[in-house]
């Protein structure tokens, strides 16, 4: 079927995307007040390209799925979630961070 092609190279993206944030995640988490490797521009700018790409990604596997008369995937919304949920983390994980070495 041609519709399952579709899916798995749309979930590619959202993968992707996925793993980026999840080592911004990890990179926040450890880096010390001295070595900054990424500020709060990187993190607003991939968090915003990231949401957006997937956002559009979602809906156009929701215009195939429809012409195709397929299901929708579930794993494609569920994955929307997770990448706008990691962006949101993201941000408030470097603003508290930040917030607390100014205060400190």
């Amino acid at each position: 079927m041609e519709g399952l092609d579709i899916y798995d190279w749309s979930r590619l993206v959202f993968i992707t995307f996925i793993i980026i944030l999840i080592v911004i995640s990890i990179i926040l988490l450890v880096q010390s007040k001295r070595n900054n490797i990424v500020n709060g521009f990187t993190i607003t700018i991939i968090s915003i390209t990231s949401i957006i790409v997937s956002g559009i990604n979602l809906i156009i596997i929701g215009y195939i799925a429809d012409e195709l008369n397929l299901a929708g995937d579930f794993i494609s919304s569920n994955s929307f979630l997770v990448i706008l949920g990691l962006s949101i983390l993201n941000s408030f994980i470097y603003f508290k961070k930040k917030n607390r070495n100014i205060s400190a």
